[in-house]
Order: C-alpha cells, then sequence, then structure tokens
C-alpha cells in the first residue's frame, strides 16, 4: 500500500453540514488508509474549475453532491451502468487524467431499505422530487420489483422527462407524474430540510400519507418525517442511506470490500456517528 495519502474531496454547495468527510476519515482508519478528504463549497458557475481541479492536481476522486449530482455527467469521460440508468453522478475516480462516473446512491438507498426489512416488490411508490437524488431512489425502488413508482415535483418538465426515463430504463416498474391516492412508500429526494433550505414537507397538506416514509435528509427529524407520522407512517432518516453509499463510494475507489467486512464497517461507521 503506498504511503502517500489518496486525496479526495466533496463537490456541493452547501456543504457545511456534511457528515462525509467525517465519515471517510473513520474509513480510513478503519481500513489503515491514509486519505486526506475535503469538503469543497462550489457554487453551480465554478464547478468545472473544480473538475479541472480534479484532474491536476492529484486527487484520486471525489463525492458529488447538490447541485451537481447531473451537471457534473458533461464533464466526465465514462459513466457506469448505474451512472448511466440513474442519470446522475455522486462518486468520482480519477485515473491518468481522467474521471469516471458512478452512482453509489441507487446502492445505498437499496442498502437501507433491504437492512431495514423494507420489501417494496409489487408496492406503490411515490417520491417527492427529480433531481439525482430522485434518480437514484426510483431505480432502487424498481430494481427492488416496486409495481408502479410515482414520481411528484414542482418541475413539471423535470418530473416528466425522469417518468420517460425510467419508464424505458425498467419495463416492469410502471412510472407515473402526481401523487397517487394511496401510496405504500413515500421518498422525500428533495433539498427541504437540509441545513440552508426551508423545512417543510414536499407532501401536500391534504396528502393521505403512506406505510413507510423514507427520508434521504440525515442528522434531524424533518417535517416531512413529522408530517408522515402524524399520518400513522414508519419514518426512516438518511443516515443509513448516507453510509451505505459512502461504503460504496469507497469501494469505486480502492476496491471491493467483501460482503462480511462492509457490514462491519456499516455497523462501525453507525457508532461513530451516534
Amino acid at each position: 500500500m503506498s504511503l502517500k495519502p489518496a486525496k479526495l474531496a466533496l463537490l456541493g454547495h452547501p456543504v457545511s453540514h456534511s457528515l462525509s468527510p467525517r465519515i471517510m476519515a473513520a474509513l480510513g482508519r478503519l481500513t489503515s488508509r491514509k486519505v486526506i478528504y475535503r469538503a469543497c463549497d462550489v457554487p453551480v458557475d465554478e464547478l468545472a474549475c473544480a473538475v479541472a481541479l480534479l484532474r491536476c492536481a492529484g486527487f484520486s476522486g471525489a463525492n458529488v453532491t447538490i447541485p451537481h449530482k447531473i451537471s457534473i455527467i458533461g464533464h466526465l469521460a465514462s459513466l457506469s451502468r448505474e451512472a448511466r440508468l440513474a442519470g446522475a453522478v455522486n462518486v468520482v475516480r480519477c485515473s491518468g487524467g481522467r474521471l469516471h462516473g458512478h452512482n453509489t446512491d441507487w446502492p445505498g438507498f437499496r442498502d437501507a431499505l433491504e437492512e431495514s426489512g423494507i420489501a417494496v416488490r409489487g408496492l406503490d411508490a411515490v417520491i417527492f422530487g427529480a433531481g439525482g437524488a430522485a434518480r437514484a431512489a426510483a431505480c432502487a425502488l424498481a430494481s427492488l420489483g416496486a409495481r408502479r413508482v410515482h414520481i411528484s415535483a414542482r418541475n413539471r418538465r423535470a418530473q416528466l422527462a425522469l417518468v420517460g426515463t425510467l419508464s424505458d430504463a425498467f419495463a416492469k416498474t410502471a412510472f407515473r407524474p402526481g401523487i397517487p391516492r394511496k401510496a405504500d412508500v413515500a421518498v422525500n429526494a428533495t433539498p427541504l430540510g437540509l441545513p440552508g433550505f426551508p423545512d417543510r414537507s414536499p407532501a401536500p397538506p391534504d396528502w393521505s400519507g403512506c406505510a413507510v416514509a423514507c427520508d434521504l435528509v440525515y442528522g434531524r427529524r424533518t417535517a416531512f418525517q413529522n408530517h408522515a407520522l402524524r399520518l400513522g407512517a414508519r419514518a426512516m432518516g438518511g443516515t443509513s442511506m448516507l453510509v451505505w453509499q459512502a461504503l460504496r463510494s469507497w469501494e469505486f475507489w480502492f476496491g471491493p470490500l467483501g460482503h462480511d467486512q462492509r457490514q462491519r464497517l456499516k455497523n462501525a461507521l453507525m457508532k461513530e456517528l451516534s
């Protein structure tokens, strides 16, 4: 193993709230790998400069978060299957001056659902949002056999575009725009509840609720979770998904961990964050 630390970064705006630097520092310690991980606040108009820096400054890779998960694709040399299907990238690997994009939000959300015993096969779901996180959540639900997935977003054009893209990719799941009268699973994939954004539920006041509410926001009980709980739902925050996707990102940079080691590291990271 090289004694030179691997240089890693988080590209997003804002990033001050992110737990990723803490998680990656812990992973380095737990796996005896030296890493330097920096959270970089990158406004939209500075993304191209940040990507150029990754290429020329010896970075091994980077995580990508709001608002760059879709826009970074145009700067990459290649995409993994998961990134192509999701239409979004949340992790980049640097190799020979070329950047390769992957999506670990999708398998991370799937890991979190399976670990929590949430079986979605044959069920109906609604996702609030139409950005990169929503795309990943929709792919995870479809890959787990969801019967129908509804996409609800303020941006009507983005909502319809996402429905069309996912319908082509996952023929066994029906994708629909809007909010169904009844859903088994609901997912908040909007920034609502994140630091720097309003903490309000993306669901309308007359929402009929769901059985399970999954919030991709982590580290706090949000208005969406409270809304779902008042309607009798089970609520799940985003910390488990965050940790699972971080482990999948680590594997993308440094190689497979294996099921047992991945689970041990996940348990250790959850303890670290508690």
